[in-house]
């Protein structure tokens, strides 16, 4: 087989995102293409240059794309037009939201095929270009990056990690408010709450027996090892129409570290994931995650069968290996 050129071109994500820079592009390489990535960090130094193939994430991305004979494709990821595309807009929301709609449109009619990352964000694309190539391909890891560990007994300390924004949507506050209540329902553990973001934690008052860190965000092979130090992950973002259509990336790497996490019930979690309960908890509402965290503490044997469980989906079902021969065929039959 020729290899062909290929490159990436991202207005969305930033060079290094590990769904593209770790998985797509590095499967590309190992199969003889040659291949180059351009994210929001480098979006400009890319001037126009040729290949057989462009895979770009946004209609922006598209936009800079010179066609002639190359092939495009799609790879759909993001929710577009987004809540954060229309943020902080008081007059005319309703046209510049319209204005990214005919814009995925248009990128959508140029392209030759589709990568769709979630059902949800495939079903306009596939009504409207049904003869087009499409694959989907979800968040997988590779398993490369991630070692699972054995379980502790949580009878004294308990490490718990968050990782994203620290706002009110992505439910920054209330995992503040879960952490506070198991630690005031347990004095006689210690409780550390580490979390991974770009933003400045505030001093909210904590019961003593509740230790805060925060780290910046880091590169992706050091988050793959450092996320393995941790007892249970938190996510208890809003379950609102566009968060429960967007299946959380993070929820899969946290199952291959062999260990538990408390989830928002999300549809999109549910649909994408369907033995999810198997090896973590949906919850509705902060109490309800107090609960849960305290069933994980308390009940070893219900802790250390959704590790085992986390484990094994992760290693049969939910990792890279199993669904990157469709990415490949893609590529190779364009």
């Amino acid at each position: 087989m020729i290899g062909k050129r290929i490159i990436f071109l991202q207005a969305a994500h930033t060079a290094v995102d590990e769904r593209v820079r770790y998985h797509q592009a590095r499967t590309l390489e190992e199969s003889g293409h040659t291949v180059e990535v351009y994210g929001l960090d480098s979006f400009s130094s890319f001037a126009l240059k040729q290949a057989d193939i462009y895979i770009v994430d946004t209609p922006k991305a598209l936009w800079k794309v010179r066609r002639n004979s190359a092939q495009i494709v799609y790879d759909i990821t993001e929710w577009y037009p987004s809540k954060k595309n229309l943020r902080n807009i008081r007059f005319g929301k309703c046209i510049k939201a319209f204005i990214l709609l005919l814009a995925n449109i248009w990128a959508g009619c140029r392209a030759n095929a589709f990568i769709f990352g979630e059902v949800d964000k495939a079903r306009p694309f596939r009504l409207l270009f049904p003869r087009k190539k499409h694959i989907f391909l979800p968040y997988y890891p590779d398993l490369q990056y991630i070692s699972a560990r054995t379980p502790r007994i949580m009878a004294k300390e308990c490490r718990l990690l968050y990782a994203g924004p620290l706002t009110a949507e992505k439910g920054w506050y209330r995992v503040l408010q879960t952490v506070k209540e198991v630690a005031l329902l347990r004095t006689d553990l210690q409780i550390t709450l580490d979390v991974i973001t770009r933003d400045s934690i505030s001093s909210d008052t904590m019961p003593e027996n509740v230790h805060i860190h925060s780290y910046p965000y880091m590169p992706f092979e050091e988050f793959c090892q450092q996320i393995t130090n941790y007892d249970i992950f938190l996510d208890l973002r809003d379950n609102d129409y566009e968060n429960t259509r967007c299946m959380p990336i993070k929820i899969f790497y946290y199952a291959a570290c062999g260990r538990p996490s408390i989830y928002t019930r999300l549809r999109a979690i549910s649909k994408g994931f369907p033995e999810v309960e198997q090896c973590a908890t949906l919850v509705e509402d902060s109490t309800a995650a107090v609960h849960a965290i305290l069933e994980y503490i308390e009940n070893a044997e219900h802790y250390a069968k959704h590790c085992q469980n986390a484990q094994q989906l992760a290693r049969h079902t939910y990792n890279w290996d199993n669904i990157k021969d469709s990415f490949l065929q893609l590529i190779d039959e364009l």
